[in-house]
């Protein structure tokens, strides 16, 4: 599983297009949600 650094450096990697943005973006908010979901 990619951790959070990961994720940054994918995103620095790629900055400037917006589809990675927003990949980025739901990879780390569904990454939060399902360790929510895994704790509860």
């Amino acid at each position: 599983m990619l951790t959070r650094d990961d994720l940054i450096r994918e995103y620095r990697n790629r900055s400037g297009s917006l589809p990675a943005l927003a990949i980025v973006y739901l990879a780390i908010v569904g990454t939060m949600a399902g360790t929510a979901m895994a704790i509860m």
